[in-house]
């Protein structure tokens, strides 16, 4: 069984794939709040989501586009 030409796993992984990319690239969109932080709070919040994203990565083998 295909979907979009790849298997229920793979399309199952895209889709928490891109769902996660809107996440790290805009969290204010995500985080209720994260407008009313300070900015050294609102780099501590992104320093963390970014030690997250590297272990997402690692986990599901990467993000579209990459290996």
């Amino acid at each position: 069984m295909k979907i979009n030409n790849q298997t229920p796993k793979q399309f199952a992984r895209n889709q928490v794939i891109k769902y996660l990319e809107l996440l790290f690239d805009s969290p204010d969109i995500f985080i209720q709040g994260f407008d009313n932080l300070n900015f050294k709070q609102q780099e501590e919040v992104l320093r963390h989501i970014s030690l997250d994203e590297d272990r997402i990565r690692k986990l599901l083998g990467g993000f579209k586009g990459e290996k």
